[in-house]
């Protein structure tokens, strides 16, 4: 039988789609004008305003280049202030804060502070773990004083596309008795949702909790009409992440909640970079074939998953409730160390995604291997990749050879030549698109999750993340990552150099302002 949420068209959807998007542009436009007029007049009948407003831009300056872990952003954001000392300021006030101070900021970070209250190390793993890897001890330990407990009794299966994740999920999905718990950035209409619906349907209405956090930009082209409507009158309950039109002037433009979860009864979990849409299970070749991975969990780790997602929701909805009735009930044998973590803006300047990834670099000894859709990094990471490589560690990054976004990856093909002069190998993958987001060094601990090496993953949006060691999952990821250089073309410094002037010109100019795409 069709679900109803698939029996609205296309083109009803769209036309809501690009209603909303133009009520944001215009929106957005009517504050540039706004800010042009004020400026206009403060020029004219109040010089003395504007002195004051040009002082305050130099404080906000200071105030940024003081800041605790100045990163490229923040450096980003000064040139904006300094070039434009009123507009710019004003423009930073809008669009450019952490949103650590905004209402919604404080409210998350306050939920955020009570994770001790349900995540906690136990110290017989951590031990077990430094005794078999002692080598292996700062990123955990890092993660554990972030908050994010190391698990060993989980299990796990790594997906190498989307489409073998998803039959998996949805089998699992058909037990479930308790709880199911979907977190992600895309929701869109088509064969697979209408799968997923019928199975979410079928289980609320036999008494399970389900529930369905999507980001509300990120889908607002391809989520099914009245979406919410219809799941609620199915028992579902669903929330969209940062209503684009509620929050025009502050931070959920720009942030958004990026993270990949599915909680089964606490007891079964998955994360990746799959979102719940026909390209991610490569029913609609968007791009050519869509390259993704996840990895199913199933096990005490699970529990960091339910949490973070029970913390996004509550951020959301307003209403607390006791996460200690969705703990996992079932035990698992365990095949390794598993860590599951979370980031956010509202984290800014202090980002455990982004410093777990430069670790990883870091500390290589042998060799370091990344799949990422988009490499757009500051002059830290760039150094520590540059270095990682003319230390002799092989160092080889995979990214799309068909783009989703064409400046973005022009910046991506600027960084090609420094990173290859120092010996950075670089591969694009030339089937399709490349949406895996994984790095793997040395044969015992990878990281697998929605985070994509740029900006926006470590400064922007709400991300999470599963760090693994000593797992079978981490052979299966090398194998398959090696499987991809076999498939895929690699650039070398004759290609960059080859380059028509003309390009090279607009890659420099989109670079300068990469941090803020």
């Amino acid at each position: 039988m069709t679900s109803p949420v698939i029996e609205k068209r296309v083109p009803d959807r769209l036309f809501e789609g690009i209603l909303r998007i133009l009520i944001l542009v215009l929106a957005v436009v009517a504050q540039f004008v706004l800010l042009v007029q004020l400026i206009d007049f403060l020029r004219i009948n109040a010089v003395y305003i504007y002195f004051f407003l040009e002082i305050l831009a130099l404080v906000q300056v200071l105030i940024l280049l003081n800041q605790k872990g100045i990163n490229t952003y923040s450096i980003a954001w000064i040139i904006v202030i300094m070039v434009l000392p009123v507009f710019g300021e004003l423009i930073y006030l809008f669009w450019g804060q952490s949103g650590r101070r905004s209402r919604k900021g404080r409210q998350l970070r306050t939920i955020f502070s009570r994770r001790s209250l349900w995540l906690r190390p136990d110290p017989a793993v951590c031990e077990k773990l430094r005794l078999r890897h002692p080598d292996k001890q700062r990123i955990p330990t890092y993660l554990v004083n972030q908050g994010f407990p190391v698990f060993d009794k989980t299990r796990s299966r790594y997906y190498r596309v989307g489409e073998d994740q998803f039959e998996d999920m949805f089998q699992d999905l058909e037990k479930a008795e308790r709880f199911i718990f979907l977190e992600y950035f895309i929701v869109s209409d088509g064969q697979l949702w209408q799968r997923l619906y019928e199975i979410l349907k079928r289980k609320a209405e036999a008494g399970v909790d389900v529930r369905l956090l999507y980001d509300d930009i990120g889908s607002m082209f391809m989520v099914p009409r009245h979406l919410k409507e219809l799941l609620n009158e199915s028992g579902i309950k669903v929330l969209a992440y940062g209503k684009a039109e509620k929050n025009i002037f502050r931070m959920y433009v720009n942030h958004r909640n990026h993270q990949k979860i599915t909680s089964i009864d606490g007891d079964i979990g998955y994360l990746g970079g799959t979102n719940l849409a026909d390209e991610y299970a490569n029913i609609y070749p968007k791009h050519g074939h869509w390259k993704d991975t996840a990895i199913r969990l199933e096990g005490d780790a699970v529990w960091s998953l339910t949490v973070t997602f029970l913390e996004m929701w509550e951020g959301e909805s307003g209403e607390r409730e006791d996460y200690n009735h969705f703990r996992p009930r079932r035990l698992s044998a365990g095949d390794g160390f598993y860590q599951p973590f979370s980031d956010g803006p509202v984290n800014n300047p202090e980002n455990p995604a982004e410093t777990v990834y430069q670790q990883m670099i870091t500390q290589a000894r042998h060799y370091c291997y990344i799949t990422t859709p988009y490499l757009v990094v500051d002059e830290v990471m760039l150094k520590a990749l540059c270095v990682a490589a003319e230390g002799g560690i092989d160092v080889r990054i995979v990214v799309p050879r068909v783009w989703d976004h064409w400046f973005v990856h022009k910046v991506t093909r600027s960084n090609y030549k420094r990173l290859i002069e120092a010996g950075v190998i670089i591969y694009e993958y030339t089937p399709g698109f490349m949406h895996a987001k994984m790095i793997i060094s040395d044969d015992n601990q990878a990281v697998i999750g929605s985070i994509n090496m740029d900006y926006r993953s470590f400064y922007l949006h709400f991300e999470n993340g599963a760090w693994i060691c000593d797992s079978p999952a981490v052979t299966a990821i090398k194998n398959d990552i090696v499987e991809t250089f076999a498939v895929s073309e690699q650039h070398t410094l004759e290609m960059v150099n080859q380059t028509p002037l003309w390009d090279k010109l607009l890659q420099t100019f989109l670079r300068l302002f990469a941090p803020l795409f």
